[in-house]
């Protein structure tokens, strides 16, 4: 019978019958070599059915070949153990499920105890002698940053990461554990040995040639409340640069990192990207 006349006895679209020629589960029994008709005999039925029932339980192409020879005990086995997958499957989910509400209640709480400490401990900051500013400003720098905190979301957060596999921690960027000895960055400046940021604040300008600069500082354990002067520093810098560049188009890129200075001494670095950013 004609691909028409079959795909009616199986209450099918001839397109489907064709999908299943193309991805070799049901071959014809004659290809006409004059007009490239198909022909199937009334006995493919049974297959078909085999095939529409494997396909739509969820077995993949290939389950399906390995099953077109079998007989319906071993047919009816495979369904058995396709069950078992997903009521494992739907176990699983449903863990998940009772268990999403309970982690995201708690990230809201780290999350709010984080803003929290930040808030508190850039109060323990002369604003005149560390970052050289007035007592007015810093405050309203602070009232700015308390604000955002405060009117942040967290669904209006963006993590942008990639999960790791088998179990696997992330792990920060290299180029922010390592930046110094990148092969895509170079010095431009540095200062060593300082007290406050003050002292090094006026030593880095945004020049106006799209490449992308990195601020990195090593601070000593006396600054013990990096994160919260990390979070200040990160604001004065906006507002500074926003500040120079009033006037201009473009928006330079400029990151800022802080950690933890391993002989004791604060150290401060400017530092390029070699090559333009496309």
């Amino acid at each position: 019978m004609t691909i028409k006349e079959f795909s009616r006895l199986c209450g099918c679209n001839p397109k489907t019958i064709r999908y299943y020629d193309h991805v070799d589960l049901l071959k014809p029994v004659k290809v006409d070599s004059t007009t490239g008709y198909r022909y199937y005999d009334e006995d493919q039925a049974l297959q078909y059915v085999k095939i529409k029932n494997l396909q739509i339980a969820g077995f993949s192409i290939e389950e399906i070949k390995g099953l077109l020879d079998a007989d319906n005990d071993t047919v009816f086995n495979a369904f058995s153990e396709k069950i078992k997958d997903q009521e494992d499957r739907l176990r699983k989910t449903r863990e998940i499920q009772q268990s999403y509400l309970d982690e995201v209640n708690r990230m809201k709480e780290k999350v709010s105890q984080f803003r929290k400490g930040v808030l508190n401990l850039t109060e323990d900051y002369d604003p005149m002698e560390e970052f050289g500013i007035s007592a007015e400003e810093y405050k309203e720098i602070l009232d700015s940053l308390t604000g955002y905190l405060e009117n942040r979301k967290l669904s209006e957060i963006h993590f942008d990461y990639d999960l790791p596999s088998d179990g696997v921690q992330p792990e920060e960027e290299p180029e922010y554990l390592d930046i110094l000895n990148s092969p895509d960055y170079e010095v431009l400046c540095e200062q060593h040995g300082w007290e406050h940021v003050r002292e090094v604040m006026d030593r880095f300008t945004v020049p106006d040639d799209g490449k992308e600069y990195m601020l990195l500082f090593a601070f000593s354990e006396e600054k013990e409340n990096q994160m919260s002067l990390a979070t200040v520093l990160a604001v004065i810098l906006a507002r500074n640069a926003t500040k120079r560049m009033e006037t201009r188009k473009a928006n330079p890129n400029f990151g800022c990192n802080v950690t933890k200075s391993e002989d004791g001494k604060n150290h401060f670095w400017v530092l390029v990207e070699k090559k333009e950013k496309e």
